[in-house]
């Protein structure tokens, strides 16, 4: 086991909703307390004698990602698979973290004693011993972390993260972030998940797990005619048309605004609205945009304090 030495390492980690996202690992945000150990999963954490298998379903959308426990043990498996990919069991570590945007002065306080009630950590994850000493916690807004390393952004800009829990938008011009134009809006993915949910059981006369209808929200229909193909579409068109009237409501206006859209979301933009082609849009495709972002702030942030 490779010993931690007195450099800090920073560590991205964007506490979605749907997916937890470290700058190179990408996992779904179901947690389930257990015990005893569990007996098929191997995929869980251990941690102060209970046991947490993670990743078998969503987190339901609360307001306060510090109401539970759920996120911070979501954070030690994001601490594991980030740690695992670089080749660590034993690291000083700073967490680099988001909130959306509306949200992020309010609550970040909040949010960096939550991540802190440990500084010491000792857990398990699939069974490989971790040790972490948590060194800090830095919060950023979510969203513009993303592009935050994506050139000057001359001309008039809208960022719009669309999770699965919120949509965060952001207006930047010429470079400036808006302070007055931080909106986070409670529209993410899961409201489309729940009416396609909704239309299917009353279709079908039983309720269809998410894990068949996610793929079609990702990559589209596929080819696909059936009914089921057909209920998805007409409700994902409809979500879709939605997000482009708040973005509206916003301040967007195609012929003078770049749109930058971010999440999870901008896969049903993508599928089933006409936006994508549109000139002044651009995809950022990389799903764990946000957590490179929060660590690339952290280090700029690092260097300005080393100065």
């Amino acid at each position: 086991m490779q010993k931690y030495n007195n450099t800090k390492i920073i560590i991205g980690l964007d506490h979605g909703y749907g997916n937890i996202k470290t700058a190179h690992r990408v996992f779904r945000t179901g947690v389930e307390c257990f015990e005893e150990e569990p007996i098929v999963s191997v995929n869980y954490i251990k941690y102060k004698d209970k046991y947490y298998v993670i990743g078998e379903n969503h987190l339901i959308y609360q307001g306060n990602k510090t109401d539970s426990q759920d996120f911070f043990i979501l954070t030690l498996a994001g601490l594991a698979e980030e740690l695992k990919f670089r080749g660590l069991h034993e690291a000083k570590v700073v967490l680099a973290v988001g909130l959306p945007l509306a949200w992020a002065k309010s609550q970040a306080a909040d949010f960096k004693k939550y991540l802190m009630q440990e500084q010491e950590l000792f857990f398990s994850f699939r069974k490989e011993s971790y040790r972490v000493h948590l060194c800090g916690v830095e919060v950023f807004p979510q969203g513009f972390a993303a592009v935050c390393n994506a050139g000057s952004m001359k001309g008039f800009n809208m960022i719009a993260d669309i999770g699965n829990g919120t949509m965060n938008v952001m207006q930047i011009v010429d470079g400036r972030p808006l302070e007055k134009s931080l909106v986070t809006d409670k529209f993410g993915v899961s409201i489309c998940m729940k009416e396609i949910q909704k239309e299917l059981s009353k279709s079908a006369g039983e309720s269809v797990p998410e894990i068949m209808i996610e793929p079609m929200l990702i990559n589209g229909l596929q080819g696909r005619t059936d009914d089921v193909a057909k209920i998805v579409s007409r409700i994902a068109e409809r979500y879709a048309g939605d997000i482009l009237k708040r973005l509206v409501d916003y301040g967007y206006k195609e012929s003078l605004v770049h749109l930058y859209v971010i999440g999870g979301g901008g896969c049903l933009l993508r599928h089933y609205s006409d936006i994508a082609s549109k000139g002044n849009v651009t995809f950022i495709e990389d799903i764990c945009a946000n957590a490179k972002g929060y660590e690339y702030l952290a280090m700029q942030k690092q260097r300005r304090q080393a100065v």
